[in-house]
């Protein structure tokens, strides 16, 4: 069962929506949980869901503190994509059906309103183990409404620049 509070603060829907749960949301901090079944995406029988997903969980909790920063009015509306990603180790092969993951992410340094870097780890909450970290480069677009581009044009016409 998904969180309702995930669908006010990430665009992401199902199946691509991947976590279940906010433990914990702050200015530059996310905690969220994921249960690994039968059910969930990218769940290969036998097997259980590719570690190398684990930085879309990551990617998904990030996006959770720009969405509460949207909330609180301390960013403007903008589309988060990731850039890259460094030094993603993964210490198991697959996420097991029956795992509880903790994702663990924090903001650790914005560049302009552009840029936000992020440190992210996994937890297997079943023997508390460490499966995963990265950090995330995490582009952000901003978001220019119809209204918006409306009145650039009218500004550069009334100055005389070009649209």
């Amino acid at each position: 069962m998904i969180d309702s509070r995930i669908y006010d603060l990430i665009p992401h829907r199902e199946p691509m929506l991947l976590l279940n749960r906010v433990i914990e949301l702050g200015q530059n901090f996310s905690c969220a949980e994921i249960d690994i079944n039968e059910q969930s995406s990218f769940f290969m029988a036998g097997k259980g869901v590719p570690s190398w997903i684990g930085v879309e969980y990551m990617g998904q909790t990030a996006a959770l503190i720009a969405g509460y920063q949207l909330q609180q009015g301390t960013v403007a509306p903008h589309l988060g994509l990731l850039l890259g990603t460094r030094k993603y180790e993964a210490r198991v092969p697959y996420f097991r059906a029956g795992d509880l993951l903790q994702v663990r992410c924090t903001e650790v340094a914005v560049v302009g309103d552009s840029l936000a870097n992020f440190q992210c780890e996994i937890i297997n909450l079943r023997d508390q183990h460490l499966c995963a970290s990265a950090k995330l480069s995490v582009f952000r677009k901003p978001l220019i409404t119809p209204s918006d581009e409306h009145q650039q044009s009218l500004e550069a016409s009334i100055t005389g620049a070009s649209a």
